[in-house]
């Protein structure tokens, strides 16, 4: 794994955090979401989805939440105290990996953009504050994948454009949702999203002949502003 910066995470006088994961590429098969359910008697995983909630301080995802983007899902959004933690992880070529790493930089207050590399698969870590009274506020976490009925192996080859887009249609969590669409902007070398991040909170502190440089400005494109418009919108400095 090369890992492009350290970041030590928030610190929260709030003794709750929540994570909400999905996986879209690959859905969990029986020994998976063994795996995960082992990891919090109250998780309950389904081949798509799983939530954990911890109300006390000092109680955390046993080995952290990484290992699970690692291995198992794509999306992942993570709150404490209205600090938010927004996590994307797809596979991506060495080229492409070069340049997303160019958006890499945290700001004096811990916020901005983590990107670690596992072989071929990026993680990116968005660190952030999310504007109240959004409808990730709101939204109770309703799983859409109570499948167990399902064939399990009828789903085992990586889903292509056509079923991503379905099953993000079904998503019905808004938040899940949108960082899916994110997601599928920087599969294809669309970093707007990410370059909207160092506006709010890495510009106001650039400077160039530091420890994080300006990244490059993304090439415009005609299709997905909605959803660069939105993901923007929703980030809220301290």
């Amino acid at each position: 794994m090369k890992i492009i910066s350290v970041r030590q995470g928030f610190v929260s006088d709030h003794s709750s955090t929540s994570y909400e994961f999905l996986a879209l590429d690959r859905p969990l098969d029986k020994v998976a979401k063994a795996a995960v359910s082992s990891l919090s008697s109250r998780a309950n995983p389904t081949r798509r989805r799983v939530s954990f909630i911890y109300h006390a301080d000092g109680y955390d995802i046993p080995g952290g939440w990484l290992p699970l983007m690692r291995d198992y899902y794509d999306v992942m959004y993570s709150e404490s105290y209205d600090w938010w933690l927004l996590a994307l992880a797809f596979p991506l070529s060495s080229q492409k990996q070069a340049e997303i790493a160019k958006y890499d930089f945290e700001s004096g207050d811990n916020l901005g953009i983590s990107i670690e590399f596992n072989d071929d698969r990026a993680i990116v870590s968005i660190y952030c504050r999310l504007r109240p009274f959004g409808p990730y506020y709101f939204e109770e976490a309703d799983d859409s994948y109570e499948d167990e009925d399902e064939d399990e192996d009828e789903e085992e080859v990586d889903a292509d454009d056509a079923l991503q887009d379905e099953i993000i249609a079904e998503v019905n969590d808004p938040l899940l949702k949108l960082l899916a669409k994110i997601r599928l902007q920087l599969m294809e070398g669309d970093y707007r999203g990410l370059y909207e991040v160092w506006n709010i909170y890495g510009a106001p502190e650039c400077d160039d002949d530091g420890d994080w440089p300006r990244p490059p400005i993304p090439e415009e494109k005609s299709t997905g502003r909605r959803v660069i418009a939105e993901f923007a919108g929703m980030l809220d400095t301290i």
